[in-house]
Protein backbone atom coordinates (compact mmCIF):
# COMPACT_ATOMS: atom_id res chain seq x y z
CA UNK A 1 0.00 0.00 0.00
CA UNK A 2 1.61 3.46 -1.08
CA UNK A 3 0.97 6.51 1.04
CA UNK A 4 0.40 9.51 -0.71
CA UNK A 5 2.11 12.53 0.63
CA UNK A 6 0.46 14.92 3.01
CA UNK A 7 -1.31 17.70 0.89
CA UNK A 8 0.74 20.93 0.89
CA UNK A 9 -2.37 22.72 2.31
CA UNK A 10 -2.30 20.77 5.78
CA UNK A 11 0.59 22.12 7.23
CA UNK A 12 -0.10 25.74 6.06
CA UNK A 13 -3.70 24.98 7.95
CA UNK A 14 -2.06 23.93 10.80
CA UNK A 15 0.18 26.21 11.44
CA UNK A 16 -2.81 29.01 10.98
CA UNK A 17 -4.63 27.08 13.39
CA UNK A 18 -1.80 26.38 16.28
CA UNK A 19 -1.95 30.56 17.38
CA UNK A 20 -5.60 30.64 17.25
CA UNK A 21 -5.57 26.96 19.84
CA UNK A 22 -2.91 28.96 22.21
CA UNK A 23 -5.11 31.98 21.92
CA UNK A 24 -7.98 30.58 22.99
CA UNK A 25 -6.08 28.28 25.70
CA UNK A 26 -5.12 31.48 27.15
CA UNK A 27 -8.36 32.92 27.17
CA UNK A 28 -10.67 29.90 28.52
CA UNK A 29 -9.62 30.68 32.19
CA UNK A 30 -10.58 34.17 31.44
CA UNK A 31 -14.13 33.12 30.48
CA UNK A 32 -16.01 33.81 34.11
CA UNK A 33 -19.79 34.10 34.24
CA UNK A 34 -21.39 37.31 34.64
CA UNK A 35 -22.88 36.28 37.76
CA UNK A 36 -19.45 35.46 39.42
CA UNK A 37 -17.84 38.71 37.74
CA UNK A 38 -19.92 41.15 38.88
CA UNK A 39 -19.53 39.31 42.15
CA UNK A 40 -15.83 39.36 42.03
CA UNK A 41 -16.34 43.33 41.35
CA UNK A 42 -18.72 44.07 43.97
CA UNK A 43 -19.60 46.58 45.21
CA UNK A 44 -18.00 49.06 42.30
CA UNK A 45 -19.81 52.18 43.58
CA UNK A 46 -21.64 53.17 47.43
CA UNK A 47 -24.34 50.87 48.86
CA UNK A 48 -27.33 52.00 50.05
CA UNK A 49 -29.27 50.23 52.96
CA UNK A 50 -33.18 51.15 52.50
CA UNK A 51 -35.15 51.48 55.84
CA UNK A 52 -38.65 52.02 55.12
CA UNK A 53 -39.05 53.81 58.86
CA UNK A 54 -38.31 57.30 59.81
CA UNK A 55 -35.07 58.04 61.24
CA UNK A 56 -34.72 57.33 64.79
CA UNK A 57 -36.14 54.02 65.32
CA UNK A 58 -34.76 50.65 66.21
CA UNK A 59 -34.05 49.45 62.62
CA UNK A 60 -32.82 52.53 61.87
CA UNK A 61 -29.96 52.34 64.34
CA UNK A 62 -29.21 49.33 63.98
CA UNK A 63 -28.48 50.05 60.23
CA UNK A 64 -26.26 52.54 61.15
CA UNK A 65 -24.56 49.94 63.17
CA UNK A 66 -23.74 48.04 60.51
CA UNK A 67 -23.62 50.96 57.70
CA UNK A 68 -19.88 52.09 59.05
CA UNK A 69 -18.56 48.74 59.59
CA UNK A 70 -19.53 47.29 56.11
CA UNK A 71 -18.04 50.06 54.44
CA UNK A 72 -14.21 49.22 56.02
CA UNK A 73 -15.02 45.72 54.54
CA UNK A 74 -16.32 46.45 50.98
CA UNK A 75 -13.74 49.53 50.76
CA UNK A 76 -16.89 51.55 49.67
CA UNK A 77 -19.57 54.13 51.42
CA UNK A 78 -22.60 52.22 52.78
CA UNK A 79 -25.53 54.94 52.54
CA UNK A 80 -28.49 54.32 55.49
CA UNK A 81 -31.71 56.01 53.34
CA UNK A 82 -34.79 56.61 55.41
CA UNK A 83 -37.96 55.84 52.63
CA UNK A 84 -41.06 55.89 55.40
CA UNK A 85 -44.69 55.94 54.26
CA UNK A 86 -47.02 53.52 52.95
CA UNK A 87 -46.91 50.80 55.74
CA UNK A 88 -43.20 50.53 54.30
CA UNK A 89 -44.51 49.90 50.67
CA UNK A 90 -42.66 53.04 49.25
CA UNK A 91 -39.29 52.13 50.66
CA UNK A 92 -39.90 48.13 49.93
CA UNK A 93 -40.90 48.83 46.02
CA UNK A 94 -37.70 51.52 45.72
CA UNK A 95 -35.77 48.16 46.41
CA UNK A 96 -37.84 46.07 44.00
CA UNK A 97 -37.33 49.10 41.34
CA UNK A 98 -33.73 49.25 41.85
CA UNK A 99 -31.12 47.35 39.44
CA UNK A 100 -30.53 43.95 40.80
CA UNK A 101 -26.63 44.40 41.33
CA UNK A 102 -26.61 44.36 44.88
CA UNK A 103 -26.41 47.87 45.51
CA UNK A 104 -29.13 48.74 46.88
CA UNK A 105 -30.69 46.98 49.93
CA UNK A 106 -33.53 46.50 51.89
CA UNK A 107 -33.74 46.47 55.70
CA UNK A 108 -36.94 44.85 56.97
CA UNK A 109 -39.48 44.16 59.85
CA UNK A 110 -42.46 42.02 59.90
CA UNK A 111 -44.35 44.48 58.14
CA UNK A 112 -42.84 42.96 54.87
CA UNK A 113 -44.74 39.85 55.64
CA UNK A 114 -47.80 41.04 56.67
CA UNK A 115 -48.77 44.09 54.26
CA UNK A 116 -49.45 42.25 51.37
CA UNK A 117 -51.78 39.89 53.81
CA UNK A 118 -53.61 42.85 54.15
CA UNK A 119 -53.48 44.77 50.72
CA UNK A 120 -55.10 43.70 47.45
CA UNK A 121 -52.91 45.27 45.68
CA UNK A 122 -49.22 45.74 45.86
CA UNK A 123 -46.64 47.42 43.60
CA UNK A 124 -44.30 44.26 43.84
CA UNK A 125 -44.23 40.96 44.80
CA UNK A 126 -42.65 39.69 48.07
CA UNK A 127 -41.94 36.41 46.74
CA UNK A 128 -41.49 36.95 43.25
CA UNK A 129 -38.89 39.68 43.33
CA UNK A 130 -36.91 39.39 46.85
CA UNK A 131 -34.83 37.12 48.49
CA UNK A 132 -33.46 36.70 51.74
CA UNK A 133 -29.99 37.97 53.05
CA UNK A 134 -30.12 37.70 57.06
CA UNK A 135 -32.26 37.61 60.09
CA UNK A 136 -30.58 40.44 62.46
CA UNK A 137 -31.98 41.09 65.65
CA UNK A 138 -34.86 40.67 67.60
CA UNK A 139 -36.88 42.11 70.71
CA UNK A 140 -39.93 41.89 72.42
CA UNK A 141 -42.96 43.78 72.19
CA UNK A 142 -44.54 44.72 75.59
CA UNK A 143 -47.69 46.50 76.48
CA UNK A 144 -46.95 50.40 78.13
CA UNK A 145 -48.99 53.09 79.28
CA UNK A 146 -48.55 56.74 79.45
CA UNK A 147 -48.65 57.27 83.49
CA UNK A 148 -51.49 59.39 83.58
CA UNK A 149 -53.54 56.48 82.59
CA UNK A 150 -55.47 55.36 85.29
CA UNK A 151 -54.49 51.67 85.03
CA UNK A 152 -51.97 49.95 86.64
CA UNK A 153 -52.11 46.33 85.54
CA UNK A 154 -53.86 44.65 82.45
CA UNK A 155 -56.29 43.44 84.48
CA UNK A 156 -57.10 47.35 85.70
CA UNK A 157 -56.69 48.41 81.99
CA UNK A 158 -59.88 45.28 80.44
CA UNK A 159 -61.60 46.96 83.35
CA UNK A 160 -61.37 50.92 82.37
CA UNK A 161 -61.69 49.82 78.83
CA UNK A 162 -64.98 48.36 79.48
CA UNK A 163 -66.32 51.15 81.78
CA UNK A 164 -64.99 53.46 78.67
CA UNK A 165 -65.74 51.46 75.55
CA UNK A 166 -64.52 53.49 73.40
CA UNK A 167 -62.91 56.23 74.54
CA UNK A 168 -59.34 54.25 75.11
CA UNK A 169 -56.58 54.98 72.54
CA UNK A 170 -53.82 53.58 71.34
CA UNK A 171 -51.07 53.51 69.27
CA UNK A 172 -48.75 51.89 66.89
CA UNK A 173 -45.76 52.41 64.81
CA UNK A 174 -47.89 52.02 61.85
CA UNK A 175 -50.94 50.00 59.90
CA UNK A 176 -50.49 46.06 59.83
CA UNK A 177 -47.31 46.29 61.99
CA UNK A 178 -47.05 43.30 64.61
CA UNK A 179 -48.20 46.58 67.00
CA UNK A 180 -50.96 46.68 65.38
CA UNK A 181 -52.22 43.76 65.30
CA UNK A 182 -51.00 42.42 69.07
CA UNK A 183 -54.27 45.74 70.00
CA UNK A 184 -56.69 44.23 68.18
CA UNK A 185 -55.60 41.12 69.25
CA UNK A 186 -56.21 42.49 72.87
CA UNK A 187 -59.95 44.13 71.74
CA UNK A 188 -60.43 40.62 70.16
CA UNK A 189 -59.81 38.21 73.23
CA UNK A 190 -60.50 41.18 76.31
CA UNK A 191 -63.57 41.62 74.30
CA UNK A 192 -62.77 45.41 74.37
CA UNK A 193 -63.27 48.40 72.04
CA UNK A 194 -60.44 50.96 71.96
CA UNK A 195 -59.53 53.61 69.45
CA UNK A 196 -56.16 52.78 66.78
CA UNK A 197 -54.08 55.56 66.49
CA UNK A 198 -51.20 54.66 63.41
CA UNK A 199 -48.12 56.59 63.16
CA UNK A 200 -45.08 56.47 60.51
CA UNK A 201 -42.44 54.59 63.24
CA UNK A 202 -41.45 54.16 66.55
CA UNK A 203 -39.92 57.05 67.30
CA UNK A 204 -43.20 59.55 66.06
CA UNK A 205 -45.01 56.50 68.37
CA UNK A 206 -43.25 56.52 71.26
CA UNK A 207 -43.13 60.20 71.08
CA UNK A 208 -47.21 60.42 71.53
CA UNK A 209 -47.21 58.09 74.13
CA UNK A 210 -44.69 60.11 76.46
CA UNK A 211 -46.88 63.20 74.88
CA UNK A 212 -50.36 61.85 76.07
CA UNK A 213 -51.83 62.12 72.87
CA UNK A 214 -52.74 58.26 73.23
CA UNK A 215 -53.11 56.20 76.57
CA UNK A 216 -51.01 52.93 75.72
CA UNK A 217 -49.16 50.86 72.95
CA UNK A 218 -47.77 48.15 71.85
CA UNK A 219 -43.99 48.32 71.25
CA UNK A 220 -40.90 46.88 70.77
CA UNK A 221 -39.11 46.70 74.08
CA UNK A 222 -36.00 48.56 72.39
CA UNK A 223 -37.66 51.21 71.05
CA UNK A 224 -39.09 52.46 74.73
CA UNK A 225 -36.50 50.48 77.44
CA UNK A 226 -35.21 53.86 78.19
CA UNK A 227 -38.77 55.65 78.85
CA UNK A 228 -39.49 52.45 81.13
CA UNK A 229 -36.14 53.04 83.20
CA UNK A 230 -36.91 56.26 83.50
CA UNK A 231 -40.43 55.99 84.96
CA UNK A 232 -41.93 58.25 81.96
CA UNK A 233 -43.88 55.31 80.71
CA UNK A 234 -45.59 52.31 82.77
CA UNK A 235 -44.78 48.76 81.93
CA UNK A 236 -48.10 46.77 82.09
CA UNK A 237 -47.14 43.07 80.34
CA UNK A 238 -44.88 41.33 77.95
CA UNK A 239 -45.98 40.42 74.60
CA UNK A 240 -44.44 36.97 74.54
CA UNK A 241 -45.38 33.66 75.26
CA UNK A 242 -43.00 33.25 78.03
CA UNK A 243 -41.41 35.61 80.05
CA UNK A 244 -38.03 37.74 79.52
CA UNK A 245 -35.44 36.95 81.38
CA UNK A 246 -34.08 40.91 81.46
CA UNK A 247 -37.96 41.72 82.73
CA UNK A 248 -38.61 38.61 85.08
CA UNK A 249 -41.25 40.48 87.56
CA UNK A 250 -43.10 41.38 84.36
CA UNK A 251 -46.20 39.17 83.76
CA UNK A 252 -46.32 37.88 80.13
CA UNK A 253 -50.69 39.04 78.59
CA UNK A 254 -51.61 35.67 78.69
CA UNK A 255 -50.39 35.44 82.72
CA UNK A 256 -52.53 38.86 82.96
CA UNK A 257 -55.49 37.08 81.87
CA UNK A 258 -55.50 37.36 77.90
CA UNK A 259 -54.53 34.78 76.09
CA UNK A 260 -52.88 33.52 72.86
CA UNK A 261 -50.14 36.23 73.09
CA UNK A 262 -46.62 35.89 71.37
CA UNK A 263 -45.79 38.61 69.73
CA UNK A 264 -42.00 39.63 69.02
CA UNK A 265 -40.14 41.95 66.58
CA UNK A 266 -37.43 41.25 64.44
CA UNK A 267 -35.78 43.22 61.64
CA UNK A 268 -33.59 41.90 58.86
CA UNK A 269 -31.94 42.36 55.63
CA UNK A 270 -33.35 41.21 52.07
CA UNK A 271 -31.98 41.91 48.08
CA UNK A 272 -33.25 41.89 44.62
CA UNK A 273 -34.75 38.26 43.77
CA UNK A 274 -32.09 38.45 40.76
CA UNK A 275 -29.03 39.91 42.44
CA UNK A 276 -26.37 36.93 42.58
CA UNK A 277 -26.21 34.72 45.30
CA UNK A 278 -22.07 35.42 46.22
CA UNK A 279 -23.44 38.65 46.56
CA UNK A 280 -26.10 37.62 49.02
CA UNK A 281 -23.76 35.73 50.95
CA UNK A 282 -21.11 38.15 51.16
CA UNK A 283 -23.91 40.14 52.74
CA UNK A 284 -24.66 37.16 55.05
CA UNK A 285 -21.51 36.79 56.26
CA UNK A 286 -20.80 40.80 56.48
CA UNK A 287 -23.58 41.22 59.20
CA UNK A 288 -22.77 37.83 60.46
CA UNK A 289 -19.43 39.23 61.45
CA UNK A 290 -20.88 42.83 62.79
CA UNK A 291 -23.11 41.39 64.64
CA UNK A 292 -20.72 39.60 66.81
CA UNK A 293 -18.57 42.34 67.58
CA UNK A 294 -18.44 43.28 71.55
CA UNK A 295 -18.77 46.39 71.04
CA UNK A 296 -22.34 46.50 68.65
CA UNK A 297 -23.48 43.33 70.87
CA UNK A 298 -23.31 45.37 74.03
CA UNK A 299 -24.87 48.39 72.41
CA UNK A 300 -27.87 46.09 70.82
CA UNK A 301 -28.36 44.28 74.17
CA UNK A 302 -28.46 47.66 76.32
CA UNK A 303 -31.86 48.62 73.72
CA UNK A 304 -33.16 45.20 74.04
CA UNK A 305 -32.30 43.85 70.90
CA UNK A 306 -31.01 40.32 70.71
CA UNK A 307 -28.37 39.78 67.59
CA UNK A 308 -29.10 37.32 65.18
CA UNK A 309 -27.25 35.85 62.26
CA UNK A 310 -29.32 33.25 60.15
CA UNK A 311 -27.86 32.43 56.69
CA UNK A 312 -30.37 32.94 53.63
CA UNK A 313 -31.87 29.57 53.90
CA UNK A 314 -32.73 29.74 57.88
CA UNK A 315 -34.11 33.34 57.29
CA UNK A 316 -36.45 32.09 54.00
CA UNK A 317 -38.23 29.18 56.32
CA UNK A 318 -38.51 31.82 58.98
CA UNK A 319 -40.36 34.25 56.53
CA UNK A 320 -42.52 31.13 55.26
CA UNK A 321 -43.16 30.66 59.05
CA UNK A 322 -44.28 34.59 60.09
CA UNK A 323 -46.31 34.59 57.21
CA UNK A 324 -48.48 31.94 58.01
CA UNK A 325 -48.70 33.09 61.57
CA UNK A 326 -49.66 36.46 60.67
CA UNK A 327 -52.44 35.28 57.74
CA UNK A 328 -53.83 33.29 60.97
CA UNK A 329 -53.83 36.49 63.32
CA UNK A 330 -55.44 38.45 61.10
CA UNK A 331 -58.39 36.27 60.21
CA UNK A 332 -58.98 36.35 63.78
CA UNK A 333 -58.70 39.30 64.46
CA UNK A 334 -60.48 40.54 61.48
CA UNK A 335 -58.14 43.28 61.02
CA UNK A 336 -58.56 45.19 57.23
CA UNK A 337 -56.45 47.64 56.04
CA UNK A 338 -58.02 48.28 52.73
Amino acid sequence: MTLSPPSPDRPRAARRGAPLAVAGALLLPLAVPPQAALAQAYPSRPVRLIVPFPAGGVLDRLTRSIAPRAAETFGQPVLVENRPGASTILGTEAVARAPADGHTLLMMAATFVITPLLRQKMPYDTQRDFQPVSLIANTPNVLVANPALPARSVKELIALARKRPGELTYGSIGLGTPQHLAGEMLKVNAGIDMVHVPYQGGAPAAAALLGGHVGLMFVNLAEVQSFIDAGRLRLLAVATATRVPTLKDTPTMTEAGVAGFDSTSWFGMAAHSAVPREVVNRWQQEVARVVKLPEVRETLAATGLTALATTPDQFGTFLKEETARYARVIREAKVQVE
